[in-house]
């Protein structure tokens, strides 16, 4: 799950794993020597202790030494490093002990800890590939390398064993990380749905309060426009503007009442050719031409209202995408029982960066602009069982593909 942005939570999930890993790793230590060395030996008529030779006691002393300086790093906020430490401070003291052991004696090479097991056991618990690789890749590293040393067959075996535990770590990490983003997913998911809900019943309450003195307002101005026939210069401003808040509030309504789309079988090429027609004399005026290559015989079931309001909607956008003028191509191609739709532009593009964020309540890319109208687009779309797509390139231009279902 590395790299991943920190935060309180992953913070302190990642303080409880590591003090669980401190416990286990000193817990498991001890006993484990204490056992191999003196338990085992006395029962079997065997000289007990430490191998001669060796670090002895400072093995244990050296790791227990690390444990002040692992708790200083947990306070200052860095309990992810602790893991690393311990891999690098073990792996070294052992390959040191080895050395002492074994160099320049004809003693056969026979060495092994059951810590090295746990290590690579315990890396899924962390939910970190790079962990698990480089403790898997670093002690195999260090039995092939004794091996090629000390000329012994029997780190084939520690190499197995590492083989066969690093497979049952991977499959378990991959499924702890699979069900982490899983997690993530249904968290976003709700998230996004709950922040949907809020914004559309705030959204129902104002449209609802603005709508009736906005009405007022934009006929009291029209009467008064009648009367002050002398001066034509801000009325028609005040009338746009008064136009343009109006298309928010329904904006807004769509956003805040639930679905009432009602659903007829209606003439992609029809629904189409009127949104055009509608939007063509505005687009002539900016020098953009719109082009249109749809299927005659495609029937969608849908509510022609709100798939022409989606079509206006995305057009607007690749007009305003372009102010030095250009072409706007609406196309189409039946795959099954659906239809792809694309409307392109030639207009500047969008950042990467950006294009993720578009579709998100009040995200809007324009300067004048109120992030409501893909959203209502994208809402609608949803509703007739649609999927909605935003392909871009800098400087090239930006192609939405929606997909709807079509009747046969």
């Amino acid at each position: 799950m590395e790299p991943v942005k920190k935060n309180s939570v992953l913070i302190y999930e990642e303080v409880k794993a590591v003090k669980f890993f401190l416990w286990t790793f000193y817990i498991i230590l001890v006993p484990y020597d204490f056992t191999i060395y003196y338990i085992y030996p006395y029962f079997n008529n065997v000289k007990t202790g430490l191998p001669y030779g060796g670090l002895g006691f400072y093995f244990h002393l050296l790791l227990f030494a690390l444990l002040p300086l692992a708790i200083f790093i947990i306070k200052k906020g860095h309990p992810e490093k602790v893991k690393y430490m311990y891999f690098a401070a073990f792996i070294i003291l052992d390959t040191i002990n080895n050395i002492l052991i074994y160099w320049g004696t004809n003693r056969e090479f026979n060495s092994g800890h059951v810590l090295e097991v746990y290590f690579i056991l315990f890396s899924p618990m962390f939910v970190s590939k790079r962990f698990f690789w480089i403790i898997t890749l670093g002690f195999s590293l260090k039995y092939l390398t004794v091996g090629l040393i000390y000329q012994s067959a029997k780190v084939l075996f520690a190499l197995g064993l590492i083989l066969f535990i690093g497979i049952i770590a991977w499959i378990l990490l991959t499924r702890f990380q699979s069900y982490l983003h899983a997690i993530t997913l249904m968290y976003e998911d709700m998230r996004e749905k709950e922040k949907l809900a809020v914004i559309g019943q705030m959204a129902t309450a104002i449209a609802h309060e603005i709508k009736n003195p906005l009405s007022s307002l934009k006929g009291f101005t029209q009467l008064q426009q009648e009367k002050d026939k002398g001066d034509e210069q801000y009325y028609p401003i005040m009338l746009n503007e008064i136009d343009r808040i109006n298309a928010i509030v329904n904006d807004l309504l769509i956003l805040g009442r639930p679905n009432t789309a009602v659903k007829t079988p209606k003439s992609l090429m029809e629904i189409i050719e009127y949104v055009v027609s509608v939007i063509n004399p505005h687009a002539q005026r900016k020098e953009i031409n719109i082009k249109y290559d749809v299927n005659n015989s495609t029937v969608l079931l849908c509510d022609e209202n709100q798939i022409k309001q989606v079509f206006i909607n995305l057009i607007k956008n690749a007009m305003e995408a372009m102010p030095d003028g250009g072409m706007v191509k609406i196309d189409s191609e039946v795959k099954g029982d659906r239809t792809i739709i694309s409307v392109r532009d030639e207009g500047c593009g969008i950042p990467p960066e950006k294009l993720a964020k578009l579709g998100e309540p009040f995200y809007t890319t324009k300067q004048n602009g109120n992030g409501l109208g893909l959203m209502v687009t994208k809402k609608i779309i949803e509703e007739h069982e649609g999927t909605f797509n935003i392909e871009s390139q800098l400087d090239k231009g930006t192609s939405v593909n929606i997909t709807l279902p079509i009747v046969r």
